[in-house]
């Protein structure tokens, strides 16, 4: 535990506390209910600047400046979070993996949702929507501190077996309960996506989107598959995410339509092209950022673990109104430290923040692009995995951990909450 002191000596730490077991109820899944809308068809979009850019070039020409950032806490005990939302009232919801060490082993664990208040965490565990079938959280959702969803699956021995489900605290009580057929063949699975709306939650994944209005779930039909999820300005979005094929999507009159976006054709002759469209951000109806890129393996290059090489741009699109503008990232690599646009959030000045590496956050203030590396105690990596910020407010949080090397080169990991 020595390790865990040296890093909060220069952390702002505050407690953790598990709360008192919440009341948990297990329902059965409602009757299904799909909402019915019109197909809309596709909305022709221009594009300019989407074209393969050249390998010098960099239409977002990030400096390097101090961070933005700060730690506001650091936890003692071995662990690590993944997925944050923030809510309105400044309620941060996260979940939490532990470890400790087990007969010489590491040995990780599920270690629940933990609720931020501003000072200290607590602690909820999720009850079991098809018990004793275990299940994995995937999204989370949060409207105030007294409303969340948590999106997962409810694993079985085949896929057939297997469903999404939801668990909903509203009335300081945990319900779970499995997700209505067919949406429970995508949402809840790998690569959702949740996010409250108004007060409403949302959730996307694949063909399927589903909503709660307050008395049940509802299931809306996707012209494209998604696997993130934006609003803003009264505008509700989609993309396609990090492991699907490029496509946008957009909430009118009831039902989804689809924003063509650029073909993005890679280079020739290359193996293994994939563009995508990992994050969306929506500022207004006629201004939207799509973050992703565009990236291929090298096969006669090789990184320091002689595996293929990968290069690519980090792309930032966005949406006017009437059509994209792409702007390109510089190549990297592989071989060195890749700069990949994962998720995105606003920052509540009329930009946003993107994660570009692992210890990096990308923003853009309207204007330009800056980089930002995450503060860490000495000797410590920063490690980041979610972003969320607070809407109504300037306030961005970032989840994840710090690192550093114990016996044998194994890893340390203390759970880390930043602010910028």
């Amino acid at each position: 535990m020595r390790a865990a002191a040296c890093l909060l000596a220069v952390a702002v730490v505050a407690g953790c506390t598990s709360a008192p077991e919440a009341p948990v109820r297990t329902t059965a899944a409602p009757t299904p209910t799909p909402t019915p809308a019109a197909a809309l068809p596709p909305l022709p979009a221009r594009s300019a600047g989407c074209e393969l850019p050249g390998e010098k070039a960099d239409d977002l020409r990030a400096a390097d400046v101090r961070t933005a950032w700060r730690p506001v806490w650091i936890d003692e005990e071995r662990g690590s979070m993944s997925l944050l939302a923030a809510a309105p009232d400044g309620a941060l919801w996260s979940t939490y993996r532990s470890v400790k060490e087990e007969d010489g082993a590491l040995v990780s664990r599920d270690g629940g949702v933990r609720r931020w208040d501003g000072s200290r965490w607590e602690t909820f565990q999720i009850p079991q929507a098809r018990p004793p079938r275990w299940q994995t959280n995937v999204a989370v959702a949060a409207a105030s501190a007294d409303q969340a969803w948590v999106f997962g699956v409810s694993n079985g021995k085949s896929p057939k077996e297997t469903a999404g489900v939801v668990a909903a605290f509203a009335d300081g009580v945990w319900r779970a309960e499995p997700l209505p057929e067919p949406a429970a063949r995508s949402v809840g699975w790998a690569d959702t996506t949740a996010r409250a709306v108004d007060g409403e939650a949302w959730a996307v994944n694949g063909p399927t989107a589903v909503s709660w209005t307050g008395g049940q779930w509802r299931q809306h039909p996707l012209p494209a598959a998604a696997g993130a999820l934006s609003s803003g300005g009264g505008e509700l979005w989609a993309v396609s995410g990090q492991n699907g094929e490029p496509a946008a999507l957009r909430r009118e009159s009831g039902a989804w339509r689809r924003i063509t976006t650029p073909p993005f054709e890679p280079p020739a002759d290359v193996t293994l092209p994939r563009a995508t469209l990992s994050d969306v951000v929506v500022l207004g109806a006629d201004d939207v950022w799509v973050v992703g890129g565009l990236s291929w393996t090298v096969l006669d290059e090789y990184d320091e673990e002689n595996e293929p090489v990968e290069k690519g741009h980090p792309l930032a699109m966005h949406w006017d109104g009437k059509g994209w503008t792409c702007d390109w990232g510089p190549l990297t690599s592989t071989a060195g430290r890749m700069t990949r646009f994962g998720q995105a959030e606003p920052d509540g000045r009329g930009g946003l923040w993107v994660i570009g590496q692992r210890d990096v956050l990308w923003h853009l203030d309207g204007r330009r692009w800056t980089r930002h590396r995450l503060p860490a105690p000495p000797g410590a990596e920063p490690r980041v995995h979610s972003l969320a910020w607070r809407p109504g407010s300037r306030e961005v949080y970032a989840v994840g951990s710090v690192v550093t090397k114990g016996a044998n080169n194994s890893e340390i990991s203390h759970a880390a909450l930043w602010r910028s």
